[in-house]
């Protein structure tokens, strides 16, 4: 996923006294290189393109290729020329077929891919969808952030990782908590806080029938789609709502038993409003599960992190001036860390009992509780 990594040590590691224009000049000229290859790697992500080349199986022409995804064969060439100058898929000049290595597809194409590349691929054309709003936000006299409407794919990419994440049922921050597995498994109410489109507490509905489910987010477009999907699925143990994560019903009150936040938290315009709610909706003993990206809240602590340039931009163009639009937004962004994330989890009364980093991936679990003193 972090194929900037090496050209960053490479930058780190010159001496800034002695490096020349011309030098950091063609470092920069790989960095855009490989920018560019990035969008064109999520245009054939995103269209099916890899997966129709791997159905095929063999070297095939750009018309062949057309055909299996469905795409017009003007715009396959196009894009598989940029593919071979990339040095992404292999041309046989003389036959003018195209053909993309097995080892290749176990990274580009979903189901395949161990590390979620291709869903990632598709968060590059995502974030910038809010550029030119970045842009204006920045000047002295710019609006305060971007709103989320502006973003009309990201909601779409972020249901994609998310499902590809809880393809197995049981969701990986659940993984080795016996004692929260077997409440789910005997019955409990459970709430996901900014649930998106609503495929972690849909899977999770799904693996625990007797437990009852709610999710609720800001979005009114993905709170609609997360309930289409659920009614086309007739599960009877979960809805979904629209509603600020700092403001939700007065007779939620002691209502869960467990409440939880995928990657969402560090959007809310507060969260520590949102987790002084989440004290309030807990009953006594309940857990509160956040997942965030795995960081620190000083970018000093971040400079080793090989996910950092990745989650900072995200942050810059998406999380931190969709926070901000709201007033009195706090705008924390993607990378606000763990120390800030625990001490507002103090600061709303609640224990952080533990914390881990997720095996795999750019995660870190924290297992809290509301214990009433």
């Amino acid at each position: 996923m972090y194929a900037w990594w090496s050209l960053h040590q490479i930058m780190a590691s010159k001496d800034v006294h002695t490096e020349t224009s011309e030098e950091f000049s063609g470092l920069i000229n790989k960095a855009l290189s490989s920018g560019f290859l990035c969008v064109g790697l999520a245009v054939g992500s995103a269209t099916g393109l890899f997966e129709a080349m791997a159905r095929l199986g063999e070297p095939k022409t750009s018309n062949e290729i057309a055909r299996e995804a469905h795409k017009k064969e003007r715009y396959v060439r196009e894009w598989l020329a940029a593919m071979v100058t990339g040095n992404i898929v292999n041309y046989d000049p003389d036959e003018e077929t195209y053909f993309l290595p097995p080892s290749r597809l176990q990274v580009l194409v979903p189901g395949k891919s161990a590390n979620n590349v291709c869903n990632m691929l598709k968060m590059l054309p995502a974030i910038c969808e809010g550029y030119s709003d970045v842009l204006e936000c920045m000047e002295p006299d710019g609006p305060r952030g971007v709103p989320e409407t502006s973003f009309t794919s990201f909601h779409r990419v972020v249901n994609d990782i998310a499902s590809a994440r809880f393809a197995n049922g049981l969701p990986y921050f659940l993984r080795n908590m016996d004692d929260i597995i077997a409440q789910l498994e005997s019955g409990i109410t459970v709430c996901d806080m900014g649930c998106g489109k609503g495929t972690a507490v849909l899977e999770m509905a799904k693996a625990f029938p007797k437990s009852t489910f709610c999710g609720f987010d800001i979005s009114q477009a993905a709170v609609l789609e997360a309930q289409k999907t659920a009614e086309g699925l007739s599960l009877v143990n979960l809805s979904y709502h629209c509603y600020d994560a700092s403001k939700t019903p007065a007779d939620w009150a002691n209502k869960f038993n467990l409440v939880f936040s995928f990657d969402a938290l560090h959007d809310q315009a507060r969260p520590d409003l949102a987790l002084k709610e989440c004290f309030r909706i807990l009953k006594d003993g309940g857990y509160l599960i956040i997942v965030e990206v795995d960081s620190h809240s000083k970018l000093k602590d971040n400079l080793d992190n090989p996910a950092a340039l990745e989650m900072y931009t995200c942050s810059l163009m998406h999380c931190m001036p969709v926070s901000l639009y709201h007033e009195g937004g706090l705008g924390y962004g993607t990378m606000w860390g763990m120390e800030e994330l625990i001490s507002l989890v103090e600061n709303a009364k609640l224990t952080c009992e533990r914390h881990y980093k997720a095996k795999g991936i750019s995660d870190r679990v924290f297992v809290c509780r509301k214990i009433q003193k």
